[in-house]
């Protein structure tokens, strides 16, 4: 009997853990990848090129090297390239699907020796008016302050992620800021912007690394605090 209550206990002991395991490798989590720029705004020009094609070029390897290595985490990119986007169609697409998290990404041309990195969140510069839970009515512009908490923390997370030592020699990050940016308004998931100087048309390339790292490391934090 008491053998049999031994390896009794070892089986709950492993239907326990591969039940914890199946929920933290398994739960799924949806991201936004919104790159500056559409069909009617090129953005800022950046050698022979624009910041809206270099911004989607580098969402598309982002979201591709995502599903190689984090096959939880579903990126949609919120435009194809002849895509025009309306004002608030984000917003829209973002609180339609209850994504996790929405990442706007910006470029600009500079010659600085190391580009530098800003991280932006959103505010109006109240946020000491803060979010009232329950059945209340929000103006659009009020969505931010949701997530408002979940959204600060995650912009010192990214912030810390991108100062590591290891891409140091690649841009200086600044610190985090929160602004009234347009991209970001009516979004009610944590939603962040990311706005990096580019020597040139190809520096993009060394920031898809940096930036799925913080990706996902953000993602690991809203897994934690579920």
């Amino acid at each position: 009997m008491q053998i049999k209550k031994f390896f009794f206990i070892i089986l709950c002991i492993f239907i326990s853990a591969t039940n914890s395991t199946l929920h933290h490798y398994h739960k799924e989590y949806t991201i936004i990848l919104d790159p500056a720029g559409d069909a009617k705004k090129t953005g800022r020009a950046i050698g022979d090129s624009f910041e809206r094609g270099l911004t989607l070029q580098c969402a598309e390897y982002i979201k591709s090297a995502l599903q190689e290595r984090a096959s939880h985490i579903k990126v949609i990119i919120s435009r194809l390239p002849g895509d025009h986007v309306y004002e608030l169609q984000n917003a829209s697409l973002s609180n339609r699907l209850n994504v996790d998290l929405f990442l706007n990404l910006n470029f600009y041309h500079t010659q600085e020796t190391k580009p530098s990195l800003f991280v932006y969140s959103f505010s109006y510069g109240n946020d000491f008016a803060h979010y009232q839970p329950g059945l209340t009515f929000n103006t659009y512009d009020e969505a931010h302050k949701i997530n408002k908490t979940t959204t600060t923390e995650l912009a010192l997370l990214c912030t810390r992620c991108l100062t590591q030592h290891k891409y140091s020699s690649l841009f200086s990050v600044s610190e985090s800021y929160a602004l009234p940016i347009k991209p970001l308004i009516g979004i009610i998931a944590p939603s962040l912007c990311i706005e990096v100087g580019l020597k040139n048309k190809d520096s993009w390339r060394q920031l898809v690394e940096p930036l799925v790292e913080s990706i996902m490391e953000m993602i690991e934090y809203l897994d934690s605090h579920v």
